[in-house]
């Protein structure tokens, strides 16, 4: 599953069109959205990608999605995490590197703080339940 599907499969409505803007508008909205949510990049980075001051893709962004820019892209990168670990098994490093963040140690104290057990615990977890279920049914 490539990025963009990822970012659809976790429910992000990147076409949300409730400012009466253009669909040229909403085009360039949409791709900060996905790319903000696929890769480490700043809101200055995101505005500019929408022709807009910092300020008005804030505002704008805020009366979208209610919470800050910064926040809302926080979550969606730890859900968009905690559904990789679920469903895949890769280090560490890759799952930083697949959500969009530099520092590893930032993002394990984020998904800690996020759901309440680091990412490598979780994934432990996660596989061995699986390796557990599988060799129950090949007793059977």
């Amino acid at each position: 599953m490539d990025n963009s599907q990822t970012v659809q499969h976790i429910g992000i409505d990147i076409n949300n069109n409730n400012m009466g803007e253009s669909s040229r508008e909403n085009e360039r909205f949409a791709l900060a959205i996905e790319i903000g949510v696929k890769y480490a990049t700043t809101i200055e980075e995101l505005a500019s990608i929408c022709c807009q001051s910092v300020s008005t893709f804030k505002r704008r962004f805020r009366a979208r999605y209610i919470i800050s820019p910064h926040k809302w892209f926080m979550l969606r990168k730890l859900e968009l995490a905690h559904k990789i670990i679920t469903e895949s098994e890769v280090t560490i490093n890759e799952l930083v590197k697949l959500c969009g963040y530099n520092n590893t140690s930032h993002f394990i104290a984020l998904f800690r703080k996020q759901y309440g057990i680091s990412p490598a615990r979780l994934s432990r977890q996660v596989h061995n339940r699986e390796q557990t279920s599988i060799s129950h049914k090949k007793r059977d």
